[in-house]
């Protein structure tokens, strides 16, 4: 009987014994120190181990909220997955790392991280192969990079991001504007001549002086022209005459504005683009 309740016994103690050795091998990060743990969720993230630099730095966050490591670990993940063309997630983690820390001192990094998210997102795979123009497609990002950007220009101005910022705003106000310019071609192009006239309007007051005002300006005589509103097409012909001098405008026996842009030799023919497939 006693040599029944040792194997017993043993049993039990051996059972016991795996199910500790177990519980250690499915946490190999019980006795890190808050250092150790960022230590190794960083060293996944230099050999591109995300999803177990994920864990760990989740671990961080758990064990040691709100402190200088779970709070960097944030805008490293950040990173990690903007490197991997992971936007999405990388705008996520810059969400988070905003809402918990509004006050941080690297929270300019965070929104720059975001905004170049924003810009990088959803690009067509060919469009920086071919030098594509961004403002022929859909803008919601970049409108959402440039609210980024104009943050960070006005909020942090002597932040080291500031320049790239204001300079990136200039790029992404010239394609919004590109943009609607595009629209109103293509209103303009299918006979909807007031909803081409429209569009014109709205760029030329929500991108005023924009590169692309002299075509809105052109777009919007012409879509005059086809209304019959001559007065309004001779009042833009001379806002279109006084910005810009290379420009003149006549009236033709049809009572139509006929603009002429003075710099270009009428007997040189433009050659067509390969790409030019008359779309704009």
């Amino acid at each position: 009987m006693r040599l029944l309740y040792l194997s017993f016994i043993c049993i039990l103690l051996s059972l016991t014994s795996c199910a500790f050795f177990d519980k250690a091998k499915l946490d190999p990060y019980s006795n890190m120190t808050e250092v150790e743990l960022y230590n190794q969720g960083s060293a996944f993230l230099a050999v591109a181990d995300i999803p177990q630099a994920v864990v760990v730095f989740q671990m961080l966050e758990a064990r040691y909220p709100f402190s200088t490591y779970a709070q960097q670990s944030i805008l490293d993940l950040a990173y990690a997955y903007y490197d991997f063309g992971q936007k999405d997630d990388t705008i996520a983690e810059c969400d988070r790392f905003i809402d918990l820390y509004p006050n941080h001192q690297s929270l300019d990094y965070a929104y720059y991280l975001r905004a170049l998210s924003n810009l990088e997102k959803e690009q067509p795979f060919f469009q920086e192969f071919l030098g594509q123009d961004v403002s022929k497609y859909d803008v919601t990002r970049l409108k959402k990079a440039y609210s980024d950007f104009l943050l960070i220009s006005n909020r942090f101005k002597g932040s080291k991001y500031a320049n790239d910022a204001e300079n990136r705003l200039v790029f992404l106000r010239n394609s919004m504007a590109n943009h609607e310019v595009y629209i109103a071609t293509y209103y303009l192009n299918r006979g909807a001549f007031i909803a081409s006239s429209e569009r014109a309007k709205y760029m030329l007051e929500t991108y005023p002086g924009a590169p692309a005002s002299k075509r809105a300006l052109i777009i919007l005589i012409e879509s005059y022209n086809k209304l019959g509103s001559i007065n309004l097409a001779i009042e833009t012909a001379k806002v279109l005459s006084t910005n810009y001098s290379n420009y003149s405008y006549t009236i033709d026996k049809n009572n139509l504005v006929v603009i002429k842009d003075n710099s270009i030799d009428d007997n040189v023919v433009e050659k067509s683009s390969f790409f030019d497939f008359g779309l704009f």
